[in-house]
Protein backbone atom coordinates (compact mmCIF):
# COMPACT_ATOMS: atom_id res chain seq x y z
CA UNK A 1 0.00 0.00 0.00
CA UNK A 2 1.12 3.62 -0.49
CA UNK A 3 2.10 5.57 2.34
CA UNK A 4 -0.47 8.64 2.65
CA UNK A 5 0.84 9.58 5.50
CA UNK A 6 -1.22 12.74 6.31
CA UNK A 7 -2.49 14.99 9.38
CA UNK A 8 -6.10 14.47 8.18
CA UNK A 9 -7.14 11.78 5.80
CA UNK A 10 -10.62 12.22 4.02
CA UNK A 11 -11.77 8.64 3.91
CA UNK A 12 -15.38 9.15 2.58
CA UNK A 13 -16.67 10.44 -0.63
CA UNK A 14 -17.96 14.11 0.22
CA UNK A 15 -15.22 14.35 3.18
CA UNK A 16 -13.89 18.22 3.07
CA UNK A 17 -11.77 19.86 4.50
CA UNK A 18 -10.24 23.66 3.98
CA UNK A 19 -6.83 24.12 2.84
CA UNK A 20 -4.71 26.77 2.48
CA UNK A 21 -4.76 29.22 -0.58
CA UNK A 22 -1.00 30.09 -0.70
CA UNK A 23 0.72 26.99 -1.93
CA UNK A 24 -0.46 23.94 -1.78
CA UNK A 25 1.77 20.03 -3.40
CA UNK A 26 -0.69 17.36 -4.28
CA UNK A 27 1.53 14.04 -4.93
CA UNK A 28 -0.26 10.97 -6.15
CA UNK A 29 1.45 7.94 -4.54
CA UNK A 30 1.10 3.95 -5.49
CA UNK A 31 3.21 1.32 -6.17
CA UNK A 32 1.20 -1.31 -7.72
CA UNK A 33 2.86 -2.10 -11.48
CA UNK A 34 0.44 0.98 -13.46
CA UNK A 35 0.66 3.90 -15.32
CA UNK A 36 -1.37 6.14 -13.67
CA UNK A 37 -0.75 9.87 -14.95
CA UNK A 38 -2.14 12.58 -12.07
CA UNK A 39 -3.43 15.88 -13.81
CA UNK A 40 -5.27 18.91 -12.81
CA UNK A 41 -8.37 20.79 -14.26
CA UNK A 42 -9.79 24.31 -13.56
CA UNK A 43 -12.49 26.62 -13.87
CA UNK A 44 -11.22 30.27 -13.34
CA UNK A 45 -13.14 33.33 -11.80
CA UNK A 46 -13.24 34.98 -14.79
CA UNK A 47 -14.91 31.41 -16.80
CA UNK A 48 -11.86 30.07 -18.57
CA UNK A 49 -11.19 26.25 -18.73
CA UNK A 50 -7.61 24.44 -19.06
CA UNK A 51 -5.54 21.52 -17.52
CA UNK A 52 -2.33 20.76 -16.33
CA UNK A 53 -1.34 17.40 -17.77
CA UNK A 54 1.54 15.22 -19.38
CA UNK A 55 3.12 16.98 -22.31
CA UNK A 56 2.89 12.57 -23.53
CA UNK A 57 -0.42 14.18 -24.49
CA UNK A 58 -1.59 15.48 -27.72
CA UNK A 59 -2.13 19.42 -26.44
CA UNK A 60 -0.58 18.49 -22.81
CA UNK A 61 1.62 21.17 -20.88
CA UNK A 62 3.51 20.58 -17.81
CA UNK A 63 2.48 24.13 -16.78
CA UNK A 64 4.06 26.91 -14.96
CA UNK A 65 4.33 28.40 -11.30
CA UNK A 66 4.91 31.78 -12.62
CA UNK A 67 2.16 32.05 -15.13
CA UNK A 68 -1.27 31.27 -15.09
CA UNK A 69 -3.05 28.61 -14.00
CA UNK A 70 0.24 28.80 -11.36
CA UNK A 71 0.17 25.00 -11.31
CA UNK A 72 2.91 22.48 -12.56
CA UNK A 73 3.42 18.88 -13.29
CA UNK A 74 6.64 17.54 -11.94
CA UNK A 75 6.53 14.86 -14.74
CA UNK A 76 5.62 10.93 -15.46
CA UNK A 77 6.38 8.01 -12.75
CA UNK A 78 5.24 4.27 -13.55
CA UNK A 79 5.77 4.46 -17.48
CA UNK A 80 5.63 0.84 -18.77
CA UNK A 81 3.66 -0.28 -15.90
CA UNK A 82 6.44 -0.30 -13.34
CA UNK A 83 5.84 -1.04 -9.96
CA UNK A 84 7.89 0.42 -6.70
CA UNK A 85 7.26 4.20 -4.63
CA UNK A 86 5.79 5.80 -7.84
CA UNK A 87 4.79 9.80 -7.46
CA UNK A 88 4.15 12.34 -9.29
CA UNK A 89 3.62 15.79 -8.17
CA UNK A 90 1.33 18.99 -9.03
CA UNK A 91 2.67 22.02 -7.40
CA UNK A 92 -0.08 25.14 -6.98
CA UNK A 93 1.50 28.66 -6.05
CA UNK A 94 -1.56 30.36 -6.69
CA UNK A 95 -5.24 29.40 -6.45
CA UNK A 96 -6.36 33.76 -6.31
CA UNK A 97 -7.99 33.20 -10.19
CA UNK A 98 -9.71 29.71 -9.78
CA UNK A 99 -12.93 29.04 -8.93
CA UNK A 100 -12.73 25.08 -9.13
CA UNK A 101 -9.96 22.66 -9.75
CA UNK A 102 -10.09 19.13 -10.00
CA UNK A 103 -7.67 16.88 -9.16
CA UNK A 104 -7.79 13.26 -11.53
CA UNK A 105 -5.84 10.35 -12.72
CA UNK A 106 -5.78 8.69 -15.77
CA UNK A 107 -5.21 5.32 -15.73
CA UNK A 108 -2.93 4.73 -18.78
CA UNK A 109 -1.81 0.99 -18.15
CA UNK A 110 -5.77 -0.21 -18.30
CA UNK A 111 -7.33 3.02 -20.53
CA UNK A 112 -4.86 1.89 -23.68
CA UNK A 113 -5.63 -1.63 -23.19
CA UNK A 114 -9.52 -1.07 -23.23
CA UNK A 115 -9.42 -2.81 -19.36
CA UNK A 116 -11.88 -1.96 -16.95
CA UNK A 117 -10.32 -2.05 -13.70
CA UNK A 118 -11.14 -0.89 -10.44
CA UNK A 119 -8.98 1.94 -9.10
CA UNK A 120 -8.98 0.06 -5.34
CA UNK A 121 -6.79 -2.50 -7.11
CA UNK A 122 -3.86 -0.39 -7.37
CA UNK A 123 -3.67 1.26 -3.73
CA UNK A 124 -3.38 4.91 -4.71
CA UNK A 125 -3.99 8.29 -3.09
CA UNK A 126 -3.28 11.33 -2.83
CA UNK A 127 -1.32 13.87 -0.21
CA UNK A 128 -2.44 17.60 -0.52
CA UNK A 129 0.19 19.94 1.60
CA UNK A 130 0.22 23.49 2.48
CA UNK A 131 2.89 26.18 2.55
CA UNK A 132 2.16 25.41 6.45
CA UNK A 133 3.00 22.12 6.05
CA UNK A 134 -0.39 20.96 7.17
CA UNK A 135 -1.66 17.94 5.12
CA UNK A 136 -4.41 16.09 3.58
CA UNK A 137 -4.74 12.46 2.34
CA UNK A 138 -7.47 11.25 0.40
CA UNK A 139 -6.79 7.54 -0.75
CA UNK A 140 -8.50 6.46 -4.37
CA UNK A 141 -10.34 3.71 -3.48
CA UNK A 142 -13.02 3.57 -5.16
CA UNK A 143 -14.65 0.21 -6.30
CA UNK A 144 -16.19 1.07 -9.09
CA UNK A 145 -14.30 0.64 -12.64
CA UNK A 146 -13.36 2.94 -15.21
CA UNK A 147 -10.38 4.85 -16.86
CA UNK A 148 -10.42 8.63 -14.97
CA UNK A 149 -10.69 8.90 -11.42
CA UNK A 150 -11.68 12.86 -10.31
CA UNK A 151 -10.00 12.25 -6.99
CA UNK A 152 -11.01 15.32 -5.21
CA UNK A 153 -12.34 18.82 -5.70
CA UNK A 154 -10.33 22.48 -4.67
CA UNK A 155 -14.01 24.94 -4.21
CA UNK A 156 -12.47 28.20 -4.28
CA UNK A 157 -15.89 29.89 -4.50
CA UNK A 158 -16.85 30.25 -0.36
CA UNK A 159 -16.69 32.78 1.76
CA UNK A 160 -14.51 30.27 4.43
CA UNK A 161 -11.64 30.09 2.03
CA UNK A 162 -11.00 26.75 -0.79
CA UNK A 163 -12.57 23.42 0.19
CA UNK A 164 -10.38 20.17 -0.95
CA UNK A 165 -13.40 18.04 -1.08
CA UNK A 166 -13.13 13.66 -1.34
CA UNK A 167 -14.21 13.23 -5.07
CA UNK A 168 -13.67 9.21 -5.58
CA UNK A 169 -15.29 9.49 -8.72
CA UNK A 170 -14.90 7.14 -11.40
CA UNK A 171 -15.69 8.41 -14.83
CA UNK A 172 -15.50 7.55 -18.51
CA UNK A 173 -13.49 8.91 -20.84
CA UNK A 174 -16.61 10.86 -22.32
CA UNK A 175 -18.17 11.82 -18.74
CA UNK A 176 -14.79 13.40 -18.16
CA UNK A 177 -14.50 15.31 -21.40
CA UNK A 178 -17.84 16.59 -20.74
CA UNK A 179 -18.06 17.21 -17.40
CA UNK A 180 -15.29 18.49 -16.03
CA UNK A 181 -14.22 22.24 -16.86
CA UNK A 182 -11.37 22.26 -18.91
CA UNK A 183 -10.80 18.19 -19.50
CA UNK A 184 -11.66 18.49 -22.86
CA UNK A 185 -8.41 20.04 -23.65
CA UNK A 186 -6.96 16.23 -23.39
CA UNK A 187 -9.85 15.03 -25.98
CA UNK A 188 -7.07 17.53 -28.67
Amino acid sequence: MADLKAKVTLQKKGDEAYVSVKQLMVTLKWTKDIDLDLMAFYKAKDSRTGGVFSDNYPGGSMGSLNEFPFIQLSGDAGVGAKGGDNEEILRITKLDDLAELYICTLNYTDASEKKDASFSNYDGGIVVIDDKGESVAVPLDSTEPGHVAVIAKIDNTGLMGAKLINENRIVTLETFFSDIPGANKLAG
